[in-house]
């Protein structure tokens, strides 16, 4: 399947192939457990470590507004049946959006995440 990297450590973002869509996923991002960190289109949606947080001494980015700890891969996603597919945005696309955090400064994002109170609003 047809994916998107981006690494944040090596600061490049390339196009992948996985034969394995979560074992070489957690591969590449470097972890054992992915969430989505927000839908980029109909489509497409942004595969971040879900433990990213508690890991010390990484890079990070921002895409668009959204701060993300890590690596992450972009997966497509069939709309008319939910599988997985290729990715539909380009490399290009992505590479407009993304803005490279340093080790320094994601540590600072990091902390002012991980120190906020949780609170949880109902509706």
């Amino acid at each position: 399947m047809k994916s998107i990297l981006i690494n944040s450590a090596t600061r490049e973002v390339k196009e992948v192939t996985l034969a394995d869509v979560l074992k070489d996923s957690y591969a590449l991002i470097g972890c054992s457990m992915v969430e989505t960190g927000e839908y980029i289109n109909q489509t497409d949606a942004i595969m971040i470590d879900e433990e990213g947080y508690f890991n010390e001494g990484l890079c990070g980015f921002f895409y668009g507004e959204n701060f993300y700890y890590g690596n992450a891969v972009i997966w497509g996603m069939n709309p008319e049946d939910g599988d997985n597919a290729d990715c539909s945005v380009s490399v290009e696309d992505v590479i407009a959006q993304v803005e490279w955090v340093d080790m320094y400064k994601a540590s600072i994002i990091r902390e002012r995440v991980v120190s906020r109170p949780f609170t949880f609003i109902a509706y």
